[in-house]
């Protein structure tokens, strides 16, 4: 504990505006699922390795003084997907009628009542980490909701910031499929102009072809006003569509 207390002064806590990577290691694809998951520096909120926390510290940053660069302060996240206790009595199913112990699907989503049922939960375990430029890891305290208090505020203050932050993870609203969700009609549809040309188009888009360049792919457009196909734009490596 004397270690942490010392480098308390260096632990800052995560803003929403600051960049918190807490759900990989920058330099690779591990993560907390991976065997003792990821160290976040509580002073720049960067997760890395064990390996790769002890390199940081050896590279050090330009005004830092010789303690601040020999040992540093991390939060250990490691999470671990277990089944849960009840996850083998229920069986969800998309048809039938829920007899047998199965629930009907009616919406396409996880986690929620008439979608499929999560069978497993995840387990979060953290520690602090003091981490020595030339012994490694000095000392590594658990870190819970009955210890939490027993750190200086400043170490509990960045921990809880970090943890708690949404990091890089992309945020999202994912709406769930209703069954009898009503389809919408677009506003356009109803003044959408059609030509009445006598253009036949395939049912089939296989059977397309562009009007432009008579070749035949997937990266075509149909017109719904004049019937016209074309090819989309070209992508930056060359591939797509003609134009």
């Amino acid at each position: 504990m004397d270690f942490i207390t010392t480098l308390a002064s260096t632990a800052r806590t995560a803003t929403p505006h600051d960049t918190v990577i807490n759900s990989e290691d920058v330099y690779s694809f591990y993560n907390p699922y991976h065997d003792n998951g990821i160290l976040v520096a509580l002073d720049n909120f960067v997760g890395v390795t064990d390996e790769m926390a002890r390199r940081s510290l050896m590279m050090g940053k330009k005004g830092d003084n010789a303690s601040r660069r020999r040992r540093g302060l991390f939060v250990r996240i490691v999470k671990r997907r277990v089944m849960k206790n009840d996850a083998a009595t229920t069986t969800t199913t998309a048809t039938g009628d829920g007899d047998g112990g199965e629930v009907q699907l009616s919406k396409l989503a996880v986690g929620i009542s008439g979608g499929y049922e999560d069978k497993f939960e995840t387990v979060h375990r953290y520690t602090v980490v003091v981490m020595d430029v030339t012994n490694g890891i000095e000392a590594e305290l658990p870190y819970d909701d009955t210890t939490k208090h027993t750190f200086p505020a400043d170490v509990t203050n960045s921990i809880e910031s970090i943890i708690h932050h949404p990091g890089l993870a992309v945020k999202q609203d994912l709406s769930a499929w209703e069954l009898n969700d009503e389809i919408p009609v677009s506003k356009y549809a109803a003044t959408l102009p059609f030509v009445d040309n006598g253009v036949s188009i395939p049912s089939n888009p296989s059977e397309w072809t562009c009007q432009k360049t008579g070749i035949t792919s997937e990266h075509l457009w149909l017109n719904l006003s004049d019937g016209y196909i074309g090819g989309g734009r070209k992508h930056w490596d060359g591939s797509g569509g003609t134009n």
